[in-house]
């Protein structure tokens, strides 16, 4: 696997754990606004055909859950194989595309607090990015767990 590609997954992470926990309080919001089907006096139900929505909406609701649980504990792996990618490259490299990838910061925001412009921190985050990206992709593979490389798809060592 490719360090780029950890990195890329650390910064997405927080924003696909929030789409998956929208999309399962959006399925909530359904759930609680359903009404149930009114009895019809000859007997039977004047309801729609579908018997059991709220049994879908569960299985749908709990397969949302188990994603975003598989997704939080990918971005712990990715997070830990990334700092451990950050030791590969000189220190301020290193803070630079920790600040960027792991806590989310923008250039602006990573040059104000490191005191340098924006410009050059783009510069040293481009140097660092290049300097990961000639890794080779055993080494990266080292450091991420055996189920995550199966669940992506890379072979486990």
């Amino acid at each position: 696997m490719k360090a780029m590609t950890i990195l890329k997954r650390c910064r997405a992470a927080d924003a696909d754990i929030a789409r998956l926990q929208q999309r399962i309080d959006q399925w909530h919001d359904v759930l609680t606004s359903l009404s149930a089907p009114q009895a019809d006096p000859n007997g039977g139900s004047r309801g729609s055909g579908d018997k059991d929505k709220t049994g879908r909406i569960w299985a749908e609701i709990d397969a949302l859950e188990r994603e975003k649980t598989r997704r939080q504990e990918a971005a712990e792996a990715e997070r830990v194989a990334a700092r451990a990618l950050m030791d590969l490259v000189p220190d301020l490299e290193g803070k630079i595309l920790f600040r960027y990838y792991i806590s989310g910061w923008e250039t602006p925001r990573i040059a104000k607090a490191e005191k340098y412009t924006a410009g050059y921190v783009r510069k040293v985050k481009r140097g660092a990015e290049q300097l990961l990206e000639m890794l080779d992709p055993e080494r990266v593979d080292g450091t991420l767990p055996p189920w995550y490389l199966r669940e992506k798809g890379e072979k486990a060592k």
